[in-house]
């Protein structure tokens, strides 16, 4: 059984009736699917719908389509989260997923006494803590052995590992893999190439495209080793295939938007190539799937900058690889991982989400000229987002307010990680804690006090982030008001840092240009330095995009923006961008910032969005308040 290695392993059927990819755009993001072939021609198919749950949906000789897809337990994940199946031997299914909370989870296929199959409930692989989101790959090294492989949110590889001595009960683990750091959360391929050795690969923060190796008898990884001079984005997938026993090939997307290709076989000093593979323009961090769907064969799928979904390949006596064709005319969003998996020799099927976030096949065999396909997998399940509706938010009451201190004083933002408020205040240039209705504490902001003008805070994992204009810098302190630090930025004569947050989904920090911000700009949260590969580009919605003041990521994939002249409201897809929609709020003076968090009012009333209003209100001194706002799924948002 040949398996692809990459983000996902996936497969389709033969004979189904044809079906063209739809083209209605699922412009908030469309989910990778996972599958697996756990033995000959059975296939399995993982997705996360737009609820935040796992499914799955399977394929037998004889049945004429995938089945419907089915709920996996209660995990709620973040929205188009991939899903990692693993097959440690003939019949068996291990799958991985991050949770909401960060955390690597696990289920795994059961066999009942009278027949049939269930999953188990949930649990966590130890206690690695990565993003929502992140990447978990996984890879069987020889019969009943399963090792997993993350990206924490520090930006090290860990790895834990499961064989049939250690129990039901998890995981060994997490140890981390060598020095080398990438993206939080970012793919980490790896592949066995023969029994009990495996070789890990990954983009590096400097872009170059490294791989680490372990075999029996090392007590640790060795590595990372940089592959053949090849430099990739940082973050970037890399796919990597073994075509026969010991020999190894890698692909991952060049610096000009190209997919390129290395190859190392037992006996060689080093790694072979960096070479392209045609001419096709990927986006910079799309995967590469990669399969061997015989000895010393391959087939790699991609998506183009265009959407559509291409294939090439190479075998023995090929000068260089051949192709690229399209697949069955098919297309997607750009960058969206495509699944492929060789199900038996020579056979080839490929998954993808179309365009519409549905599940669609398609199918390669000897003998067919190009792919058949595409057919509907599971008909009705979607993935990728949800929209919130902004809409249709309604104020439902006011959980703060100040009027004429100190502190309402050019208050600038409102911030809490779910159990405290965090304020700040340009008129006092202090960040104050609030706690049970009470104030429990508060520093003064040095680069404010200096002079700065201080802007909407963020809280992510224990740290308080504040924005300083003049000098531009961001001053970061721990929930508790202590160890507080200070990073400079060079603004390079832009007008930025009216407010910054902290996106779950990657790790990184964000903020953007006050007047018109066209991309919300990326920084990593612990050094502060600019990372634009992971900006995120603002696609235009029903409103001008101006003045914006506040911002808040959700661990569901969406950021919302407050602007003031007028106030309005806006939320966006964290991934790709897209605009859900806004609305323009009447009736108060000057929105400050925004927040996240479900609250209850004495009468009942509930709300999941919060408001800063600054009432500039000369010359008797500011007022301040927290206005809710119901959404109508905010399990959701």
């Amino acid at each position: 059984m040949l398996l692809a290695t990459g983000l996902v392993t996936a497969g389709a059927v033969a004979g189904l009736p044809s079906r063209a990819l739809a083209a209605a755009a699922g412009v908030g993001g469309v989910g990778p699917v996972g599958l697996v072939s756990k033995s000959a021609d059975l296939l399995d198919a993982f997705v996360v719908g737009n609820d935040g749950f796992v499914y799955t949906a399977s394929w037998k000789p004889g049945d004429p389509a995938f089945s419907s897809f089915s709920r996996i337990g209660n995990l709620r994940v973040a929205p188009c989260s991939p899903v990692t199946p693993v097959s440690r031997r003939d019949g068996e299914l291990d799958i991985f997923v991050a949770g909401l909370d960060g955390r690597v989870y696990w289920s795994r296929l059961r066999h009942a006494a009278l027949g049939g199959t269930f999953w188990d409930q949930w649990r966590t692989v130890s206690n690695l803590v990565t993003t929502p989101h992140a990447t978990i790959t996984a890879v069987s090294r020889s019969l009943d052995k399963v090792d997993v492989f993350a990206v924490g949110i520090d930006g090290f590889v860990y790895t834990a590992a499961w064989q049939p001595s250690d129990g039901s009960d998890g995981f060994r683990g997490w140890w981390r893999v060598g020095d080398a750091q990438t993206t939080p959360g970012s793919q980490v391929s790896v592949v066995s190439r023969s029994a009990d050795k495996m070789d890990v690969f990954m983009v590096g923060l400097d872009g170059k495209v490294l791989t680490a190796a372990w075999q029996p008898g090392w007590t640790e990884f060795h590595g990372w080793w940089q592959v053949a001079g090849g430099i990739s984005a940082t973050g970037a997938p890399v796919g990597a295939v073994c075509r026969t026993a010991d020999r190894l090939d890698v692909f991952a997307i060049g610096t000009d938007g190209k997919v390129y290709t290395a190859a190392w076989q037992a006996g060689w000093a080093s790694w072979q190539g960096w070479s392209p593979v045609g001419d096709l323009a990927v986006p910079k961090r799309a995967c590469v799937t990669a399969v061997s769907r015989s000895e010393n064969k391959i087939d790699v799928f991609t998506t183009g900058t265009d959407g559509r979904i291409w294939t090439a390949a190479w075998q023995p006596g090929w000068a260089s690889y051949h192709g690229w064709w399209s697949v069955a005319s098919g297309g997607t969003q750009p960058g969206t991982a495509i699944g492929a998996v060789s199900r038996s020799q020579d056979k080839l099927d490929v998954l993808v989400a179309g365009h519409d976030a549905k599940v669609y096949a398609a199918a390669w065999q000897p003998g067919w000229s190009e792919f058949h396909g595409w057919w509907a997998v599971g008909h009705h399940l979607t993935t990728g987002m949800t929209d919130p509706g902004v809409g249709s938010w309604t104020k439902t009451g006011v959980a703060f307010s100040s009027e004429n201190t100190a502190w309402s004083e050019e208050a600038q933002g409102m911030a809490t990680g779910g159990v405290a408020w965090y304020l700040v205040s340009n008129g006092e240039k202090t960040l104050r804690k609030r706690l049970n209705g009470s104030w429990v504490g508060s520093v003064s902001i040095p680069w404010g006090v200096a002079g700065g003008h201080v802007g909407a805070p963020g809280v992510y994992d224990g740290w308080v982030y504040v924005p300083v204009q003049g000098p531009h810098g961001v001053w970061k302190i721990r929930t508790d008001l202590t160890s507080p630090q200070w990073f400079p930025i060079n603004n390079n004569g832009q007008d930025m840092l009216p407010w910054c947050a902290v996106n779950p989904l990657n790790g990184r920090l964000y903020t953007s240009l006050y007047p018109t911000p066209t991309s919300l700009m990326a920084f990593d949260r612990l050094t502060l330095q600019r990372r634009p590969e992971d900006d995120i580009a603002l696609k235009p919605g029903p409103l001008h995009l101006d003045k914006v003041q506040g911002a808040v990521f959700t661990p569901n994939g969406r950021v919302i923006l407050v602007r003031w002249s007028f106030n309005a409201v806006f939320c966006f897809s964290a991934l790709t961008g897209h605009c859900f929609g806004a609305k323009e709020i009447s009736g108060m003076s000057e929105f400050e910032s925004v927040a996240v968090r479900d609250w209850t009012y004495g009468n009942g009333a509930k709300a999941s969005v919060h408001i800063l209003e600054l009432d500039n209100d000369w010359p008797s001194g500011d007022d301040c308040y927290l206005h809710g706002f119901s959404v109508p799924q905010p399990g959701l948002l």
